[in-house]
């Protein structure tokens, strides 16, 4: 059984990071075609890289088991942004990247200004 989430990356390559992003995708590449592949590292093959630092996706949507793994493994090489998930019950999770570390995204629900 698994949890269908959605994926939204909002933060793209550094710049002078593109050479070590693509090696990662390289040597995962390479893991995957020897079958010594971690499963977080099958899960980041999902995703590839543009020419222009941003990530694409044949399918955002899908079974995201891993994504601490990878986020982490990526955080040094990105720009500050955020990396959200959001899962088939409307749960919502993520990380936010700020000088190459990861945190956690807290999610607060509060009441906002009436409706008219």
């Amino acid at each position: 059984m698994g949890y269908y989430s959605t994926l939204n990356i909002d933060t793209c390559v550094k710049d002078g990071c593109m050479k070590d992003v693509r090696g990662i995708f390289a040597e995962i590449k390479l893991k995957i075609s020897t079958d010594i592949a971690e499963e977080w590292e099958c899960e980041l093959d999902w995703l590839e890289l543009a020419d222009d630092g941003w990530f694409c996706c044949e399918d955002w949507y899908g079974k995201w088991y891993y994504d601490e793994k990878w986020v982490v493994r990526l955080a040094p090489f990105l720009e500050d942004g955020d990396i959200e998930l959001s899962g088939e019950d409307g749960s919502t999770w993520g990380y936010r990247i700020e000088n190459g570390v990861t945190f956690n995204l807290v999610y607060v629900k509060e009441k906002g200004e009436p409706v008219e």
